[in-house]
């Protein structure tokens, strides 16, 4: 055996440790913090849910809630009558139409008896295209629509900080639907501390069509893709955002679903509109102010707040959009990289975004190159298919024992029957011969994008197609 083929199986060994380390650490932490939350929730479950509580009466912190909408007349009618059903009190929802070209302002305004309206009072600052009109529900008055000028989805977001009233805000995509108790229990944290800036729920795909307001959807579906999608949501959105959290090192809060105090985000001037990854982008954005000027706030992750979206459906679709994540991703960590592994930003610097950058960015060009000098030495017959095979396998084993701990963690948690655990551990199974490779392109195809187009364009709205919940299967 040549030392060049000896060479390469250490490496293979000592990578797949060092991913096996970060995993086993990203699940006890995760643990932790899941354990807090619970704990939080004993309080909220005998306090806020019962109206009679003292702390129910005297407590109802106001939030306004911004859901934007370009061309969703198949989900929007659907997301908004998931906000009518909240077991909140002092709601106002902000429908900020961006432009549609389809028919969701129309459908709006039927569907809500809407109104339209002379004046809505803008209190922020922020520079954005120009709106339009206003309308008022008569049937929910405390429903508006914001009628603008296209900008894309930032802009939109802008828009509802500008013409907010609440002290806080919370950001809903028009093809998410939120459970019944999502907006209170992402509340929960502030009604204990008042150091929290922002705080992030969970997002989990809808494969099926289901009560998702009863938290009884079903996992099984004929469409693997977006079986798989849960698969990946729950590792790497549950693991991966609860582990970071427990050690206020939160570097994403989900533009889906996401709740902020709003005087904060008017400091740091809102959403910026050439940044892809919005989310992201504002997350970090708001950990540098919050450090650059001593503050002691923090960023958390609930994850027992659901906000249920619709995965891409397609494998077109899904490329589009984890594409422009990785873009979103590289543009944000480029802006943001003087905070990396500098102690002025405290864990997020030390271990968050490193962490982050290792599992999404690092993790990617390491098996891209790996796997290019793989198939380069067995066709120059450096090493044999059976060695290369080997390391595959390596790794295969390494993240299908990670993701078999996830399921086994958290599938309860979720309350999902035995059959789709099931389903999600045979999902785990094949991940690495089908799924994975689509992701992988994915990645790739949005690096040289990154690379090679021009980043002075100002962010426009990733569009997929959008199923109507009622037809899911």
């Amino acid at each position: 055996m040549s030392n060049l083929v000896i060479f390469v199986g250490i490496a293979a060994l000592v990578i797949n440790y060092i991913f096996f380390t970060i995993y086993g650490f990203q699940i006890i932490l995760s643990r932790r913090e899941m354990k807090k939350v619970k704990s939080d929730r004993i309080i909220l479950s005998d306090n806020l849910l019962d109206s009679n509580s003292s702390i129910s009466r005297q407590n109802s912190l106001p939030l306004t809630v911004v859901i934007p909408a370009y061309n969703e007349k198949e989900t929007i009618i659907q997301s908004v009558n998931s906000f009518i059903q909240q077991n909140y009190k002092d709601l106002t929802l902000y429908i900020v139409n961006d432009g549609s070209k389809d028919h969701t302002m129309d459908i709006c305004i039927n569907e809500l008896n809407m109104k339209k309206i002379d004046f809505l009072e803008k209190i922020g600052s922020i520079e954005t295209e120009k709106v339009l009109g206003f309308y008022q529900s008569e049937e929910y008055p405390n429903i508006y629509l914001i009628n603008k000028v296209n900008g894309g989805k930032s802009d939109a977001l802008n828009v509802g900080i500008n013409y907010a009233r609440t002290p806080y805000i919370s950001f809903v995509d028009a093809d998410s639907f939120l459970e019944k108790n999502a907006l209170l229990t992402l509340m929960t944290p502030f009604y204990f501390s008042d150091d929290i800036a922002s705080i992030g729920g969970l997002i989990r795909p809808m494969t099926r069509q289901e009560n998702f307001a009863q938290r009884s959807i079903k996992v099984r579906t004929w469409n693997l893709l977006t079986g798989f999608q849960y698969l990946e949501y729950l590792r790497s959105v549950l693991v991966f955002r609860s582990s970071l959290s427990n050690i206020d090192s939160t570097v994403i809060i989900s533009g889906a679903f996401g709740v902020y105090k709003l005087d904060m985000l008017r400091e740091i001037n809102g959403y910026d509109t050439y940044s892809i990854g919005e989310d992201f982008d504002l997350t970090l954005g708001i950990r540098k102010y919050i450090d650059d000027h001593n503050l002691s706030s923090k960023q958390i992750f609930i994850y027992d707040s659901v906000c249920w979206t619709q995965p891409p459906s397609t494998i077109g679709d899904l490329v589009k959009q984890r594409s422009r994540w990785q873009i979103g991703f590289l543009q944000t960590i480029f802006k943001y990289r003087k905070m990396i592994f500098n102690k002025n930003y405290k864990n997020v610097g030390i271990i968050g975004l490193p962490l982050f950058i290792f599992t999404e960015i690092i993790s990617f060009f390491m098996e891209t190159i790996g796997l290019g000098l793989g198939i380069y030495f067995v066709m120059v017959s450096v090493v044999t298919w059976q060695e290369a095979v080997f390391v595959f396998l390596l790794s295969y084993f390494i993240n299908l024992f990670f993701t078999f701990t996830v399921i086994a963690q958290n599938t309860k948690i979720q309350r999902i029957s035995y059959l789709d655990r099931i389903y999600l551990l045979f999902l785990a199974v094949i991940e690495a011969f089908s799924y994975h490779w689509i992701s992988l392109y994915a990645k790739l195809l949005g690096t040289l994008k990154f690379l090679f187009t021009s980043k002075e364009k100002k962010h426009e709205w990733g569009e997929i197609k959008r199923n109507n919940p009622d037809n899911l299967v």
